[in-house]
């Protein structure tokens, strides 16, 4: 389907209008602590599968989505560290294999991965043309 540039410029006005960087972070410190929480829960459980250490990360970056609705990349590391930081936490909790801390990055990129909005096929298109050039983001 074809687009008009006012119909794109809209789109992409829209989400840069709610995009909110600050209300994402502050979101993914508040859903540290249920994740915490999380992490609580595997230690009463007794033993944990390593699958199970991708769900706080998770966490985090769902709080982030439904708040902040960023989904430029550069909004969303801030989002990442909170994930990785959480990770590294339960481990120390849970008294885990100090290989396990290596995939902080792995939480990393869950929690930003998880935390981006999904586009619609509209806004993908607007973000293009904007990095194109060819749209002007202000409106």
């Amino acid at each position: 389907m074809r687009y008009s540039n006012e119909e794109m410029e809209n789109a992409l006005a829209e989400i840069n209008r709610n995009q909110k960087p600050v209300l994402a972070f502050i979101a993914s410190l508040i859903g540290a602590v249920p994740a915490m929480g999380m992490y609580f829960f595997f230690a009463q459980m007794g033993g944990v599968l390593y699958l199970m250490l991708a769900l706080p990360p998770a966490f985090v970056g769902l709080f982030a989505r439904f708040v902040g609705r960023t989904y430029k990349a550069k909004h969303r590391i801030s989002v990442g560290i909170v994930g990785a930081l959480v990770h590294v936490a339960g481990c120390l909790l849970l008294q885990f294999n100090p290989l396990i801390y290596l995939l902080a990055p792995v939480a990393f990129f869950i929690a930003m991965s998880v935390a981006k909005i999904k586009l619609k096929h509209i806004h993908g298109l607007a973000i293009i043309q904007a990095n194109l050039g060819k749209l002007s983001a202000e409106k």
